[in-house]
């Protein structure tokens, strides 16, 4: 059987798409904080997987699994989350914001498997930064989101993701353990102070917005592999 060939890092990729999948059901069920918030737990699940991978024997479909993974959690979750949400008074806008985003986070997925994975930067923004991106800023207090705001997110992360821009791979202790905190503290907030969820999720998005630009700062590699 196939399970027979999984190993530990393959059960943390099928987690991230368990996220994704789940996420999905909740932005349909009209409940879009948790779907975002799901789409976090995804992100975790998707970093660990790579973590595990580089320390613990990989199957052969591990790479495939998680691109599928991906696909999956960051690109039909956030899309299809989005036309829940605003579908309904922005129909054709929104699904063709929604269907250009995933269009371009696939692409961005498939050129990934052809590039060698021993260079020191991503080519183009990671669609899983993409997602986190939009879920951050969707978490964030309501006068702050506005539609065009995310239409206009989702067309600079399609651009970004699609581009040749370097972006550093996070893999140093040090900044690991600063992206699991500022990961933790919206979920936490969410699950038990959920007064607090905007205000962590603020904080999320102007980090991220320093990522997005980063090819542009040009910030030293010590910074996020020491």
């Amino acid at each position: 059987m196939m399970f027979k060939t999984l190993r530990v890092p393959d059960l943390m990729t099928l987690g991230n798409a368990l996220f994704g999948m789940m996420a999905i059901f909740s932005a349909c069920s009209g409940h879009a904080d948790l779907a975002f918030i799901l789409i976090l737990f995804a992100a975790i699940a998707d970093g660990m997987d790579g973590f595990l991978a580089r320390r613990m024997p990989n199957s052969a479909i591990g790479e495939y699994l998680d691109s599928l993974a991906d696909a999956i959690s960051f690109g039909v979750a956030p899309a299809a989350a989005l036309y829940f949400i605003y579908g309904y008074s922005h129909p054709y806008l929104m699904a063709i914001g929604a269907c250009f985003y995933l269009f371009c986070g696939i692409i961005r997925l498939a050129r990934f498997n052809t590039k060698q994975k021993t260079i020191p930067d991503f080519e183009g923004l990671p669609i899983t930064a993409a997602a986190v991106v939009i879920a951050s800023y969707l978490l964030m207090a309501d006068r702050y989101v506005h539609f065009y705001g995310v239409i206009a997110i989702m067309l600079l992360l399609s651009l970004l993701m699609v581009s040749e821009y370097p972006y550093p791979k996070l893999r140093g202790p040090k900044a690991m353990a600063f992206v699991a905190i500022v990961f933790i503290l919206p979920i936490a907030s969410y699950i038990v102070l959920p007064a607090y969820l905007p205000i962590f999720s603020t904080a999320m998005f102007l980090l991220l917005l320093l990522y997005l630009e980063s090819p542009i700062m040009r910030v030293p590699r010590k910074y996020y592999e020491d």
